[in-house]
């Protein structure tokens, strides 16, 4: 066997291993050279949580404002009573329809960073972190002019503070009514049924209340008064308990004597607690006992049911819009009772 010649394998090149495939991708995907792209690599999430962070502060803002009738204060005022059924008089608001805003953003997160999670490995390099500082900024100033905006266009100005015009038919629904078969505040049966043919004001209120429940009284009895007398006499009001342990029928009817109104056209009603908890949570009129007061928190609403048998207009306790009680009471009375 010839051997190699003298000096050969000084000449032959040296090999040296590869690293294993995997050894490679793994490389190649932390260097803080390389360039997935913004979808691809972290820029993308990182700009995703800027944004999700800015919104959460924003919600956080408008949650903790201070009460006020301008500006910023006004906006936010305005924005939990219609994102959060918020009642300024009491300070109640939905605590579920907080709870959900803020959850919903830490939802999109967590997916967010499930399916980029490695590319957020890349994060771990100070080089890579420095690259994904502007996405950061862009997010946040993203969440930035979308708040701006909405204050802009939220933020009540000085003509607003004039009534507004009813709405009408763009607000209106044609919802069944949940049936009830409670007994009002001199001991007489109450059904849905009885109301068939006139129009119906439903509300809630209790008798130990003494924060709104005297305004939305008031708000009715001043409402009902000034209506045309042809108007009223189709109008009837039932007047719900939050209160069914507590309400008896002895101050249930001082409630209404007092407040000056009519029998049968006001009846104050209230019957077995789950019972007429199911009609309640039905008409989305919302209540909850605070433990430290003892109070019952609830929301202000007027429900409209049309002499069809429908629910019609939903209405809160808003000065705003406390002309549109009238105005939906007057078409609802003046309008055929069948179609």
């Amino acid at each position: 066997m010839n051997s190699p010649a003298p000096g050969w394998s000084a000449l032959t090149p040296t090999r040296f291993a590869s690293p294993a495939p995997e050894q490679r991708v793994e490389v190649n995907a932390l260097h803080p050279d390389a360039n997935p792209g913004f979808f691809a690599g972290p820029g993308f999430p990182v700009f995703v949580f800027a944004a999700l962070l800015g919104y959460e502060a924003f919600v956080a803002a408008v949650l903790l404002s201070p009460a006020g009738d301008s500006g910023w204060a006004a906006f936010a005022r305005d924005f939990r009573i219609w994102c959060f059924d918020y009642d300024p008089r009491t300070g109640f608001m939905e605590r579920a329809s907080v709870a959900v805003m803020l959850a919903d953003p830490l939802s999109v997160g967590l997916v967010i960073g499930v399916i980029w999670r490695d590319a957020l490995r890349r994060l771990a390099l100070a080089a890579v972190r420095r690259t994904v500082w502007p996405h950061a900024a862009g997010g946040l100033a993203l969440s930035a002019l979308i708040a701006l905006a909405l204050v802009v266009m939220g933020s009540p100005a000085a003509e607003k503070d004039a009534p507004l015009p009813f709405p009408g038919a763009r607000i209106r629904t044609h919802l069944p009514p949940p049936a009830f078969a409670l007994r009002d505040h001199r001991g007489a049966p109450a059904a849905l049924a009885d109301y068939r043919g006139k129009v119906t004001l439903v509300t809630g209120v209790y008798a130990s209340c003494s924060t709104t429940c005297p305004q939305i009284l008031q708000q009715i009895k001043q409402t009902l008064d000034a209506l045309p007398a042809g108007v009223r006499r189709e109008v009837n009001v039932a007047a719900l308990s939050l209160d069914a342990d507590n309400d008896t029928v002895q101050l249930m009817a001082a409630i209404a004597e007092g407040h000056g109104f009519t029998y049968p056209q006001f009846r104050y009603l209230n019957g077995e607690a789950s019972a007429l908890g199911d009609v309640l949570d039905r008409l989305s009129i919302s209540r909850v006992r605070n433990r430290a007061t003892g109070r019952i928190e609830h929301s202000n609403l007027f429900v409209l049911i049309d002499r069809r048998g429908e629910i019609a207009y939903r209405l809160a306790l808003d000065p705003r819009h406390a002309s549109w009680l009238a105005a939906a009471l007057t078409e609802l009375a003046t309008e055929p009772a069948t179609p």
